[in-house]
């Protein structure tokens, strides 16, 4: 499932629901060749892992002889007929229609074959499609939901094929039949089915049938405006999922893919039913942005329960094996993953990026010493901050354990006795951090020195004493 079904799907349940209507899922599996199994249970995977349910299930592949026997009835009615073309000739006339400039589309050749002619290709075995005569010469004119009135003129399409060869339904044979079976009373898709939904009206049309009302959702372009691709980050749903984006950040951006509730950015989608409607959807092409969907999945990282988040994260860090399974079952690594997380929880923008925010937490030393770091180190002092630091954390009787509070208060300390040497501020606090990190920006230093412990905080500080020398 890609970006623009997802959408697609997400503004059907929205529209359903904050109407207090029914949502259909339609399994469109007629086509056995693109038709499979694990595709349908991806599709299904991703709708609920979205928070899209729905009241009822179809699989077309079901319903193959309802469609056939529809198809027939306008055959019996000298509204359809057999095409005997074969996919050679079909091939050549569209390649003839292209050299010349024309619209491509059948040229009817088989709407006239007499009886003796049918009988002859019948009895010799011949394959044939069921066409639908396409004979409107005023325009084909209805409301749409979100553009107002569309006219399309019938010529841009000539006959087109209802039942294949195989005796499954096209997709536009099979949507009317279907929809008029599940009474669907509204049908919302993107804007590229315009003349798919005017070929439809003519079936509905030919069958005496009402007709639902429709709504055609806009492109999604990349910020160049050019048509999405994956080089502006379009992808499926699973690969962002992957990629450590959240369920509720993926619904909320895609939401806002021609809509707004008032200004708002950020919410749940569940939390919009009662605003949503179909008049405020625009019907200008939605610009898909990498950066805002980072920006709107960062929000909602932020707005997650630590506990949740951590769940999250787990299969993350241990694919990047930060801990391995076995330090994982000990309740301290948890905890201490769990204190990690928590601390750097507002610099996430994916729950991918976690591992590489808390590893060094977790390494046995200081691996890297950013370069902003050691131009910190270089200042003169910084050697009397760090070893005093060190003095301090070496007369702590208990090594097990440090809590937040006592963290600051041993910084109050240092931040008092150094007070008379005119060290303070960045001075002070700086110095500390690039001595247990090696960094020179970070969650509290109070945070950090309890997450790392008085035993590593001592191990740490004395690396970079021996760097400093």
């Amino acid at each position: 499932m890609h970006i623009g079904t997802a959408r697609t799907a997400l503004f059907n349940w929205l529209a359903a629901r904050s109407s207090k209507g029914k949502l259909i899922l339609r399994i469109e599996d007629t086509d056995k060749r693109r038709s499979k199994k694990e595709y349908e249970e991806s599709i299904i995977k991703d709708l609920k892992w979205l928070g899209i349910e729905w009241d009822k299930l179809y699989r077309q592949s079901n319903r193959l002889e309802v469609y056939k026997k529809h198809a027939y009835k306008l055959l019996e009615e000298g509204l359809a007929y057999r095409c005997f073309c074969t996919q050679q000739r079909l091939e050549k006339l569209k390649e003839e229609q292209y050299l010349k400039g024309e619209l491509s589309k059948y040229d009817n050749r088989c709407r006239n074959l007499n009886k003796e002619e049918i009988e002859k290709n019948l009895s010799s075995g011949k394959d044939f499609v069921i066409r639908f005569k396409s004979e409107r010469e005023n325009e084909i004119a209805f409301n749409d939901l979100i553009r107002d009135e569309i006219k399309i003129d019938p010529n841009v399409f000539g006959d087109f094929i209802i039942l294949k060869s195989d005796s499954t339904p096209s997709y536009n044979f099979a949507v009317v039949v279907d929809d008029v079976d599940m009474n669907i009373s509204h049908v919302l898709r993107g804007e590229d089915h315009i003349t798919n939904t005017a070929r439809q009206i003519l079936l509905f049309e030919a069958f005496g049938w009402g007709k639902p009302k429709f709504a055609h959702l806009s492109m999604i372009l990349g910020r160049d405006g050019s048509k999405l691709s994956k080089r502006h980050g379009s992808t499926t749903i699973s690969q962002f999922r992957d990629m450590g984006y959240m369920n509720t950040a993926i619904g909320n951006y895609l939401s806002l893919l021609s809509w707004s509730p008032n200004g708002e950015e950020i919410f749940r989608i569940d939390e919009i039913l009662d605003k949503f409607s179909l008049k405020d959807v625009s019907k200008s092409p939605a610009i898909f942005d990498m950066d805002k969907l980072r920006w709107v999945n960062g929000n909602h990282i932020r707005n997650t329960d630590d506990d949740q988040i951590y769940d999250l994260s787990i299969p993350f860090i241990l694919n990047k094996e930060i801990i391995n399974k076995k330090e994982f079952e000990n309740k301290g690594t948890r905890n201490k993953l769990k204190r990690a997380i928590s601390a750097y929880k507002k610099n996430f923008k994916t729950l991918k990026e976690v591992p590489d925010y808390i590893k060094g937490l977790f390494e046995p030393e200081i691996r890297n010493y950013e370069e902003k770091a050691i131009e910190i180190l270089n200042i003169e002092s910084s050697f009397k901050v760090i070893s005093l630091f060190l003095q301090k954390l070496e007369r702590i009787e208990d090594k097990n354990s440090i809590t937040e509070e006592e963290s600051k208060h041993l910084i109050n300390i240092l931040k008092e006795e150094l007070k008379k040497e005119k060290i303070k501020g960045k001075y002070l606090y700086m110095p500390i951090r690039v001595s247990i990190t090696g960094e020179t920006h970070g969650p509290e230093l109070p945070k950090i020195i309890e997450i790392l412990g008085i035993g590593n905080c001592i191990k740490r500080v004395k690396q970079t004493l021996s760097l400093m020398d």
